[in-house]
């Protein structure tokens, strides 16, 4: 007999481990049934569930094959109905080739269904059709081949022109001639060969022999035919019938075919019949064993639950008496022990680890009761050294060059109110302790939303991590800086953010970034320069034959001559191309050095008046043109035809712009302004007082890509799309660099603005140019002239205009040889071109002229603008300067006033 008093101590004297580990251990191996028992059955579902996948694809495998052979077999059939309609090639097209494809797939579905049925999960039943599938698989393959076959022997009778049936309708139609005596018999076998060829019975063809034989007796007894007629006729006779004899015997192979598909039909039907009463077989089967395993579980599953509730309730009995109650106790201890009640024990009660805790929870109260006698002390001294603290702390607050300021978190840190502040933070952000403490952070900097440092704040005051925040510039209402913050969170929950002022260096940054970006600008400007500047020479030799030729063969052309439409076109064709040589120049060599005081008032208004101008305002008529020009401008040192020209290029880019947009504008403005040692930098120019050009349109907003190569010769017009030369804005810029400005651009979505700065000139009175006036006769006195230039064209065509003009031109082709001439000779006029290859130059030509002449007069040309050889010249004494491609009028006049100079 169970002694359940000797059973319930030995239980009670257990430790709490054991007592868990037997109730766990118990849980467990029931846990361990259920599992077992679910991957049983799992695993025999799973089977079940493949088996019918399994048995499923082969059907499906097996249906979709027997449907493609049904294709091929009907495409088969449609192919021998319809070629005598429709013609051999257009039935081979549309039903041979594709019956021939879906053979091919019929062949790819078997080798995948044997593969399938080789797989271990099919059942044996089913394996075992592997040698059905194998016939299926050569009957496949034998219907192609015959399918082949057949197509083939087809092709021999039906193939136009080579085939048997046409080939024994050409004879018929020999044999028609040779017989037009006897065209009842002749027609009577004709009728039996063509109704042979329709109805495939022998018995017609064998009539058509029949009424042959008699055809050769009639033709035999006729006296009309001569013995080589007949055997002629003969011959032809003998070839019909060997063809009619051949076309039968193609027509029982194609009967054999025939013969061969409805075999193989019946084969394949039977065994795909078998094959899918097969995988329904075993997917009923499949479907079965998942519910009998279903069965099983559930059986086994509810056994294990009833079991586990039992061994549950009696754990849970055990439980409750030997640990719950005992914890309650312990408990109750504790609570008076937190009430002050230090007296209070606990009885142990056992030696397993409840009664351990209750000793150790006794000991515990002991030695909390000391404690508390020496807390009072500790205290004062913890408080003392606290408020020390707190003095080093405010000394540090206040005196630390880093701006620090204490923020409290409100609305769920949604916003943040300032609690203290130092004297930096006050220098930093302008402002007075007075007047910010407590009020939010978004009152005093509303500008700090939008620069990121309000989500910083929440973030730290979220997580509590310090976290940086980079350069920032707050605009606000306040002077524009920089600084860099870094913010951190208090263990009290405040928020203290560390400010230092990095205005300077951020300044020093960006003037750096300007300056190296100006830097490139300029020797990417500097590089284009000098490769427009070897082509823009070439050039202008290239194009004086075509500016002046016109000019000369013009006037002494009728005025209804078919030739004077086709010069004209190539003169004004000339001109153009001279003016973008002349744009090209300007970026390769710059400005003229020739400068006068000018107004730019008087520039903008002189070049509005010009006929240029004129006609852009009338090609965008529906672009309004504004001006305002400022009061008092201070006058500039320039050229001013080249001022004129910046002029011009950005009111056709403006107008071009605002003539994109409904009501577009273009704004045209003079000011004056003085730029500071910061905005000089920035500008890479000298700080002063400028006179400003704005030219402003109404157009859609320039990229930041476009923005940076907007200069570039050619970018404006083969990027951005935009009309002219592509060479204006580039033209623009070289000239103002030349004159020591600068051009600015901004750019939004309301339109585009360019600014042009320009240095003026303190007290010195504008100088209007005086015009230099030639004389309107421009006819010579048959005065001797030395034209010294390298290229042929060029003296040719200075030759025939200084002939035209009444003058005595002798020509060279080099400097070398300009010096043998005038050892010689005198001349009264040197035309002397600059740059000449090889030798010598112009400038060192006319040095050796005038040791030998001196005061000898010269007029200079060249294809360049003014440069520091043609400079030189002029100062030697020559007395003018004419730019290649020059008009006839221009020569004639500038040699004309050399010559009175």
């Amino acid at each position: 007999m169970i002694n359940w008093k000797r059973c319930y101590k030995f239980w009670h004297n257990q430790s709490i481990s054991l007592k868990s580990s037997l109730g766990l251990g118990v849980l467990l191996l029931l846990m361990a049934g259920v599992a077992i028992t679910a991957y049983i059955s799992l695993r025999y579902v799973r089977i079940a569930n493949n088996a019918i996948e399994v048995s499923t694809e082969i059907q499906r495998l097996v249906l979709k094959m027997d449907g493609e052979m049904s294709k091929a077999r009907h495409l088969h059939g449609k192919f021998f109905l319809y070629y005598p309609r429709t013609g051999l090639n257009e039935a081979h097209e549309k039903y041979a080739q594709p019956s021939i494809r879906q053979t091919a797939r019929v062949v790819s579905i078997s080798r995948l269904l044997k593969d399938m049925i080789e797989r271990p999960e099919v059942s044996n039943a089913i394996s075992k059709s592997q040698i059905d599938v194998n016939l299926y698989l050569s009957s496949a393959k034998r219907f192609a081949d015959t399918s082949i076959d057949s197509f083939e022997l087809v092709t021999r009778l039906a193939t136009p022109e080579k085939g048997l049936y046409d080939r024994l309708e050409r004879l018929l139609g020999s044999l028609k001639t040779a017989f037009k005596d006897m065209p009842d018999l002749y027609f009577e076998m004709a009728s039996f060969a063509r109704q042979y060829q329709v109805t495939h019975e022998r018995f017609l063809m064998q009539s058509a022999f029949n009424v042959a034989f008699k055809l050769r007796k009639s033709m035999a007894m006729d006296p009309s035919f001569t013995q080589m007629h007949k055997k002629k006729i003969n011959m032809m006779l003998d070839h019909f019938q060997e063809l009619a004899e051949e076309s039968m015997t193609v027509d029982v192979a194609i009967h054999s075919r025939f013969n061969d598909f409805v075999l193989q039909e019946r084969i394949t039907g039977t065994i795909s019949e078998t094959l899918v009463a097969l995988a329904e077989k075993e997917v009923v089967n499949a479907r079965k064993i998942i519910e009998d395993t279903h069965k099983l579980t559930t059986m086994i599953l509810l056994l294990v639950i009833v079991v586990g509730l039992i061994t549950a309730v009696v754990i849970s009995r055990f439980m409750t008496i030997n640990i719950t109650h005992r914890i309650l106790l312990l408990t109750k201890s504790a609570r008076a022990f937190k009430k002050g009640h230090f007296e209070f024990g606990v009885t142990p009660g056992g030696e397993d680890e409840i009664g351990q805790l209750g000793q150790t929870f006794n000991f515990m109260a002991i030695r909390i009761k000391d404690l508390v006698e020496n807390l009072e002390k500790t205290v004062e001294q913890r408080t003392a050294a606290l408020a020390v603290s707190e003095n080093r702390f405010h000394e540090l607050f206040e005196h630390a060059s880093s701006g620090m300021a204490i923020y409290e978190a409100i609305d769920g840190g949604k916003n943040f109110v300032l609690k203290e502040i130092n004297p930096s933070m006050e220098e930093i952000f302008n402002i007075q302790a007075a007047d910010v403490l407590g009020k939010k952070l978004s009152e005093i900097l509303p500008s700090m939303v939008d620069t990121g440092v309000f989500a910083v704040f929440r973030n730290v005051w979220k997580t509590g991590r310090p976290q940086e925040h980079p350069i920032t510039s707050y605009d606000g209402s306040r002077l524009l800086f920089w600084s860099e913050n870094k913010i951190y969170k208090l263990p009290g929950g405040d928020i203290v953010a560390l400010c230092n002022d990095k205005t300077l260096e951020k300044q020093a940054e960006v003037q750096k970034k300007t300056m190296e970006y100006q830097l490139r600008q300029a020797r990417k400007m500097e590089a284009i320069g000098l490769l427009a500047g070897g082509v823009a020479h070439d050039l202008n030799n290239i194009l004086s034959p075509v500016v002046g030729y016109p000019e000369l063969f013009l006037p002494e052309l009728p005025q209804q001559s078919p030739l004077r439409a086709p010069l004209t076109a190539i003169h004004e064709s000339g001109k153009k191309a001279r003016n973008i040589v002349a744009d090209l120049l300007t970026v390769a060599r710059g400005v003229a050095n020739t400068r006068e005081n000018s107004n730019l008032n008087d520039l903008v208004k002189s070049q509005l008046d010009t006929p240029e101008a004129q006609e852009l305002s009338t090609l965008y008529n529906e672009v309004e043109f504004r001006v305002i020009l400022g009061l008092e401008l201070l006058n500039i040192s320039c050229s001013p035809v080249h001022i004129q020209k910046c002029v011009m290029n950005l009111l056709l880019n403006a107008m071009e712009a605002a003539n994109g947009t409904a009501g577009g504008v273009v704004f045209l403005a003079t000011s004056s302004c003085e730029i500071n040692e910061g905005q000089a930098r920035e500008k890479a120019i000298i700080p002063g007082h400028y006179a400003v050009l704005q030219i402003s349109d109404s157009g859609p907003e320039i990229s930041p890509e476009d923005l940076e190569h907007i200069f570039e010769p050619f970018y404006i017009k083969n990027v951005m799309g935009r009309s002219g030369t592509g060479l204006g804005l580039a033209v623009t810029w070289n000239i103002v660099r030349e004159h020591g400005g600068a051009v600015d651009i901004k750019t939004g979505t309301t339109g585009t603005s360019f600014f042009i700065y320009l240095p003026v000139i303190k007290n010195e009175p504008a100088r209007n140019k005086k015009n230099s006036t030639v004389t309107d006769d421009l006819m010579g006195e048959g005065e001797r002239i030395l034209v010294v230039d390298d290229d042929a064209q060029v003296r040719g065509l200075a030759k025939s205009i200084l002939e035209r003009f009444g003058y005595h031109p002798v020509c060279v082709s080099s400097g070398e040889t300009a010096l043998d001439y005038v050892k010689e000779h005198k001349v009264d006029l040197v035309l002397l071109d600059m740059l000449m290859e090889p030798g010598i130059n112009g400038r060192q030509t006319y040095e050796g002229i005038i040791k030998i002449h001196p005061g000898q007069k010269a007029l200079v040309a060249s294809g360049f603008s003014e440069s520091e050889d043609i400079e030189k010249t002029l100062q030697m004494g020559a007395g003018g300067f004419i730019k290649k491609p020059y008009t006839i009028k221009e020569l004639a006049g500038m040699v004309k006033s050399s010559l009175a100079s």
